[in-house]
């Protein structure tokens, strides 16, 4: 089954929160139109900084990112669906290394804190090794320290549309509170900085998005 994940940005001027009620409103009605579409997952970057943790102030780079799994997606990564604003689309080999239950309704906001790190490589590296590093090396690490962690994948990029911002890979961290984002994101201080020398070992720099998660199919 082919992923393909979105970063969207609203365009100039518009307002943010009013662009993600427009994005979920236009995916709800979407979806029933699209029967390749096999899963589709919104997740819309709301979450106020206090509430994930951080200084107030600044915007985020992105305002949504759209997870779609899709039958006989072409190998080049072409988004099913039309999105508003601007849209990066990458094409990724997503591997699920912890899993939670889903126990409420599709459509229904999920549970938590969903936060999206995005990651580039490090130059000295192939993406064959980067991957690799991920999740033979990087992967065990953050599932011992991020005790809060209540689902992580690791998405790592093959193919991405032109003009699509450059990102190698997009690591989803899954809180099922915000309080466990912000308190039990390490397991201890040596956690942290652990968790830290092993990201400057394979990544060269990344962003991080606090998104609200809406599985809307699947």
């Amino acid at each position: 089954m082919d992923k393909l994940l979105a970063l969207v940005k609203r365009p100039p001027g518009a307002d943010r929160l009013a662009f993600c009620e427009q994005l979920l409103d236009g995916a709800r009605r979407a979806i029933a139109q699209q029967p390749q579409v096999s899963g589709l997952v919104l997740d819309l970057v709301d979450v106020p900084a206090e509430e994930a943790g951080l200084r107030a102030g600044g915007q985020p780079s992105y305002d949504a990112v759209v997870e779609i799994w899709a039958d006989g997606t072409a190998p080049s990564a072409t988004m099913p669906l039309d999105l508003p604003g601007t849209a990066h689309v990458y094409r990724v080999n997503e591997t699920i290394e912890r899993d939670y239950e889903r126990a409420w309704p599709l459509g229904e906001r999920s549970p938590g804190v969903k936060s999206i790190y995005l990651a580039r490589r490090r130059r000295d590296m192939t993406q064959d090794q980067y991957a690799a590093y991920w999740g033979q090396k990087h992967a065990p690490l953050a599932l011992s320290v991020h005790v809060g962690m209540w689902r992580y994948t690791r998405n790592v990029v093959t193919t991405s549309a032109p003009g699509s911002d450059k990102w190698d890979g997009f690591a989803v961290l899954h809180f099922r509170t915000a309080e466990d984002l912000r308190e039990r994101f390490y397991d201890s201080e040596e956690g942290r900085a652990a968790i830290a020398a092993d990201v400057a070992e394979f990544t060269s720099g990344g962003r991080a998005l606090h998104t609200s998660e809406y599985v809307l199919k699947g």
